[in-house]
C-alpha cells in the first residue's frame, strides 16, 4: 500500500497553506476539483445503499432466512435489530475510501493530508479535544435537563436488548462519525478550497451540502445540521486538522444514541423527522460551547495551522569560498 501511495501520489502539497490550501498543487484545476466532487457525491449515493443491503442480505441468510427479505430490511434500517445500525453506519463508513481514493487517484495527494495539515492525525490533540467535547457535552446537558426542556427525554426507560443496541453503537459510530468528517470536512473542503482560496466558500459549501445529505423537511433540523456543519468546518480550518471535529461528532452520535436506548429506543430517534427550536438551539448552543472551548485550548496548545515550510540551511564553505 505505501509502495502504491508513494507512486501515485506525486502532486507536490503547497508549504505554508491552510488546510483548505492542501489540493491547491500545481496540477490543480477548478475542472479537476468539480469533477472529484461530483464522483464523490454520486460514489456515496450509488455505494452506501448497495453496503448496507450487502449486510442485510448476509444478515438475513445468517439468521435462516425469517419471512421475507423486504421485511427485514425494512427492520433493520429502521434500527428495530440491533445489527440494522451496524449496516447503516458501515454503509456510511463507504465515505473513507471515496476520500482516500479520490485524494490520491483523482488529485495524487497523499490520503494523510486528508488528516490534517502535517499529513497525520495528531493523536494528543485529539484526546485533548475528544475531553472537551465529553466535558462540554455534560455541561450542555446538565444545564438543559435543569431548564426543563424536553423533560420527557429524560425518563428512564431502556428499550428492551438496549445493552445489545448500545455494543453496537460503541462498535461503529467512531467510524461512521470519521467517514463523514473525512468527507465532509476533509476531502470536500479541500477540494472546494483548491478551487476558491478564501476558506469560507469551502466552509459553507460543504455544510451545505452536508445538510442535504442529511435531508430533513424540517426547519429546525436544517438549522440544526447546517450550524454543526459551518462550526466543524470553521474548527478543521482553525486548527488544521479533522481531530477537533471527528472527536465533537463521535460524542454527540454516541450520546444521543445512548440516551435514546436508555429512554426510548433507537428505533424512535432514527425516525425522528422534525424537532423544536428549542431542542435546535441547545444543540446549537452545545456545538458552539465546545467551538469556543477548542479555539481557547487551541490558543495555548498551538496545533500547526499550516503545512511546513522547509528550512534550509546554509551550505558551508571550503578554503577558497566553494561549497563542500
Amino acid at each position: 500500500m505505501s509502495t502504491l501511495v508513494a507512486r501515485t501520489a506525486t502532486a507536490k502539497v503547497p508549504p505554508g497553506v491552510d488546510y483548505t490550501g492542501l489540493m491547491r498543487t500545481p496540477s490543480a484545476s477548478v475542472p479537476q476539483s468539480l469533477l472529484g466532487v461530483t464522483l464523490g457525491l454520486l460514489s456515496f449515493v450509488v455505494a452506501a445503499p448497495l453496503v448496507i443491503q450487502a449486510l442485510a442480505g448476509a444478515y438475513w441468510l445468517a439468521v435462516g432466512r425469517p419471512g421475507d427479505f423486504a421485511g427485514t430490511y425494512r427492520a433493520l434500517v429502521a434500527y428495530e435489530i440491533p445489527f440494522g445500525l451496524a449496516a447503516y453506519q458501515l454503509g456510511l463508513a463507504v465515505l473513507i475510501p471515496i476520500a482516500v481514493g479520490l485524494a490520491l487517484f483523482l488529485h495524487r495527494v497523499r490520503p494523510g493530508h486528508l488528516s490534517s495539515v502535517l499529513g497525520r492525525i495528531r493523536w494528543r490533540w485529539f484526546a485533548a479535544t475528544f475531553g472537551l467535547a465529553v466535558i462540554t457535552l455534560a455541561i450542555a446537558l446538565a444545564a438543559q435537563h435543569f431548564a426543563g426542556a424536553d423533560a420527557a427525554a429524560w425518563v428512564l426507560n431502556p428499550q428492551e436488548g438496549w445493552w445489545a443496541f448500545v455494543l453496537v453503537m460503541l462498535l461503529t459510530t467512531p467510524l461512521q462519525a470519521a467517514a463523514e468528517e473525512y468527507f465532509f470536512r476533509g476531502y470536500l473542503l479541500q477540494s472546494l478550497g483548491s478551487m476558491v482560496r478564501a476558506p469560507w466558500f469551502g466552509i459553507v459549501t460543504s455544510a451545505a451540502l452536508f445538510t442535504a445529505f442529511h435531508a430533513s423537511g424540517n426547519a429546525a433540523i436544517v438549522a440544526d445540521r447546517f450550524a454543526f456543519g459551518l462550526l466543524a468546518g470553521w474548527l478543521v480550518w482553525r486548527t488544521g486538522g479533522l481531530e477537533a471535529a471527528i472527536a465533537a461528532h463521535v460524542v454527540n452520535n454516541i450520546a444521543s444514541f445512548t440516551i435514546a436506548a436508555l429512554t426510548s429506543s433507537m428505533a424512535q430517534i432514527k425516525a425522528t423527522t422534525e424537532v423544536t427550536w428549542e431542542i435546535a438551539a441547545w444543540d446549537v448552543a452545545r456545538f458552539a460551547l465546545f467551538t469556543l472551548a477548542v479555539w481557547l485550548l487551541a490558543r495555548r496548545w498551538n496545533p500547526e495551522r499550516l503545512t511546513p515550510v522547509p528550512i534550509r540551511t546554509p551550505k558551508r564553505k571550503g578554503r577558497r569560498g566553494r561549497p563542500v
